[in-house]
This record gives C-alpha cells, structure tokens and sequence, in this order.
C-alpha cells in the first residue's frame, strides 16, 4: 500500500491542534453544547493522546455519563505521562479532586496512592490522599498522608486544620483540639477552623460528661464540616 503523500505533523503541530480543539470545547461547554464540546474533547485526544488537559476533563465527561471503567483508564493514564508535563501534578490533583466531591472515593484513593509514589514532595497530593482515606475510614492511612502534607508545607493554615480534622474523625480528640487550635491561632478568620475546634471541645466535653454517667445527651455522631 503506497505511503500518504502528506507529511507527518510535527509535535508542535499537534500540540497546537490539541490546544485549539481543547479550547474549542471550553467554548461550547460554556455555550451549553455538550455533544460538540465532547467532540471537540475526542479530536484533541486524537491529535495527541497525551495532552493532560483533554485527558482530564475526557475522564471526567466518562465518569459522569456512567462509564467509569473508561473515565478511571483516562485519569490512571495521567500518572504515566513525563514528570515535565506541563501541570501534570495539578492537573492529577484535579483528576483527584473531580473523585472525591463525586465521592467516589476508592477512585480518588488509588489514584492519590499512586500519585504520591510519583511525586512524593507534593502536598496536595498527600492531602487528597489523606482525605480520600479519611472517609474510607482508613484512619491509620489518613493521619500520617496529613501528616506529611503538613511536612512539606509547615506554614499552610489550611493544611493544620485537615490534620486537625482527620485527627478528630480518628477519635484522636486531645490532638485534634490542640491541631485545631493551632489553625485557629494562624487564622483567626477562619470560620471553618474555628467551628472545627468548637465542636471537637463540644465532642471531648460530651464524652466526660457521659464517662460520669450523669448524662448521655451530649453525644453526637461525627459531621462532616470542611
């Protein structure tokens, strides 16, 4: 069979292919045409496979019509891509973030696992981990990825008051005060670390109570706040 006359793109020229057909289904998203936006997403994938942006909203488009085999093969394909990727360790973090508000979050789980074994100094990876397993109930795993989040970026408020968070969903009440209290004290207006604190006293104080036998009214299940 006789060769295509036509020459082979370049990788910039797929690049720019890929670019524009990603920005083309942006632009009909926003427009409220998610059958073009979709198509626009396809022709950026066969452009180049490997363009993170279109890998991660395509994945996202498939779990949210029900193909989750489909959508967990795409955003497990991120992990494989060059580690100087442009923004690949956001954009997996995202891919995990899309997991988890859709609460799916053996996905998120396994997606964060293999994460920070790639990229170990990011500590939103460890996070995302920490709160996938949180939820799981996975306590032993979720302390020690806030934990070392936390490591990697000591001054990050937020940051001491998920540890403080998981802390306290691990029942860990006397450490999860003194976490939260340390959020509170880096952010006085933080109102979701304040509330955090006031119902781990509200938990600790409870649980005396009750442990005194005078009263059993005080005690609550846990909530999620953040």
């Amino acid at each position: 069979m006789p060769e295509s006359s036509q020459p082979k793109a370049t990788r910039a020229e797929r690049q720019f292919c890929a670019e524009a057909a990603y920005a083309e289904s942006i632009v009909r998203e926003a427009l409220g045409d998610s059958a073009a936006s979709i198509a626009a997403l396809k022709r950026a994938l066969e452009a180049m496979p490997t363009y993170a942006p279109a890998i991660l909203s395509m994945g996202s488009v498939e779990y949210q019509l029900g193909r989750i085999a489909e959508g967990r093969e795409l955003f497990q394909s991120l992990l494989s891509l060059p580690r100087n990727t442009t923004d690949i360790r956001q954009i997996i973090d995202e891919a995990g973030t899309f997991l988890t508000r859709t609460k799916a979050y053996e996905d998120g789980m396994a997606l964060y696992r293999a994460a920070v074994k790639r990229y170990p100094d990011v500590a939103a990876l460890w996070e995302g981990l920490g709160y996938c397993a949180s939820h799981a109930g996975l306590h032993e795993e979720a302390v020690p990825a806030n934990q070392r989040a936390l490591e990697l970026e000591p001054e990050n408020q937020k940051l001491v008051n998920d540890l403080g968070w998981t802390l306290f969903r691990a029942d860990r009440f006397v450490q999860a005060r003194e976490t939260l209290e340390r959020a509170v004290a880096m952010d006085p207006r933080d109102e979701l670390a304040a509330e955090n604190l006031r119902f781990c006293m509200k938990k600790m104080a409870g649980r005396k109570i009750g442990k005194a036998g005078k009263s059993q009214a005080a005690r609550r299940g846990s909530r999620k706040i953040r």
